[in-house]
């Protein structure tokens, strides 16, 4: 009965299953502990295809056991990262696409297995979670993908596998817009956000895991976004929330694909409003299908407090859809 109630809950909460054919995310597998190549294949052998490592997290494990006093992993980490080159030209098209810029590249190993596994999400699932269908940013997203893969297979090596997708929210994203009168010196105005924003985050226990700025990159010197004036991505952490999603009861550390969450925050040339976007956790829960009560109880709370926050710092939620084509 227990669970053809949660199998009900879900039939509300997400649309028609996916086919088949359509994978969530490429998995590496290793039956070895190769933690300490791994780290320096990310921060080091990425740059030579173009990706480039934001702020990583090597081992969360701990901090769940510091925090509570157990954990069913030996190992998960969490590597943000992004190819800068065809990224963000892209977001001058759709700025959706910053809701995984950077995405995460996570490995992890369970204590009952010792088994190592590394993966990623598929560019094809990023697209449809943001909802993106515009030609040019499908083929030229989906193409800066293939060389990671093989790079990964060429420096790691590992049995390579896929995850499904098993469903798809019905709301995968949320969009919020807050409006401000024009600043006397909009630097200033930025800065005085950003400190309002990660206090209000941080106050209501959130961890502000790591900050991108795409438009002003360290790694580039040439302005590919100009139609913009900031464009920053927040990579947002809960850690109870994530204890309970990828450890605790009915551990779940492949769900760390789509951590730490990425909320894309942007303001256009010439327009006096700064631009919100994340992918909703629910996203998570359907594309991976989870039935467990808690976990789910505790993806609804989340997809409350973020927005419940960003309206405390003003914001309006408005309609779906590439931002830069709304009216």
């Amino acid at each position: 009965m227990r669970f053809f109630a949660l199998q009900l809950i879900l039939s509300f909460a997400f649309v028609v299953l996916a086919s088949a054919s359509d994978n969530l995310a490429v998995v590496y597998t290793f039956d070895k502990n190769n933690d300490k190549r791994f780290n320096e294949f990310t921060k080091k052998d990425l740059k030579e295809i173009g990706y480039f490592l934001n702020d990583p997290h090597h081992r969360v494990n701990d901090a769940y056991e510091l925090k509570f006093g157990t954990t069913n992993l030996e190992l998960i980490g969490f590597s943000s990262i992004l190819n800068e080159d065809t990224v963000r030209p892209l977001l001058n098209i759709d700025p959706r696409l910053g809701g995984f810029s950077p995405f995460n590249l996570l490995n992890f190993r369970k204590k009952s297995d010792k088994v190592t596994k590394v993966a990623h999400l598929t560019p094809e699932a990023i697209l449809d979670i943001v909802g993106i269908k515009d030609k040019e940013i499908k083929e030229k997203y989906i193409a800066s993908f293939k060389p990671l893969d093989a790079f990964i297979e060429k420096k790691l090596g590992g049995k390579k596998s896929y995850i499904p997708l098993v469903s798809k929210a019905k709301n995968s994203m949320m969009h919020y817009e807050i409006a401000f009168e024009e600043p006397e010196d909009i630097d200033d105005f930025l800065e005085e956000f950003q400190e309002k924003f990660e206090y209000a985050f941080e106050t209501n226990g959130f961890v502000v895991a790591g900050f991108y700025n795409i438009k002003e990159s360290f790694n580039s010197q040439e302005d590919v976004m100009p139609i913009y004036t900031s464009f920053w991505s927040y990579s947002l952490c809960h850690i109870p929330f994530s204890y309970t999603i990828f450890d605790a009861n009915g551990a779940l550390p492949i769900a760390g694909i789509f951590a730490p969450c990425a909320m894309y925050i942007y303001v256009k040339e010439g327009e006096n409003k700064l631009v919100i976007g994340m992918p909703t956790l629910s996203s998570w829960a359907g594309a991976l299908g989870i039935t467990n009560k808690k976990k789910l109880d505790y993806i609804d709370k989340l997809d409350e407090e973020i927005p419940s926050i960003l309206r405390g710092l003003g914001a309006k939620k408005v309609a779906g859809g590439n931002p830069l084509l709304r009216k």
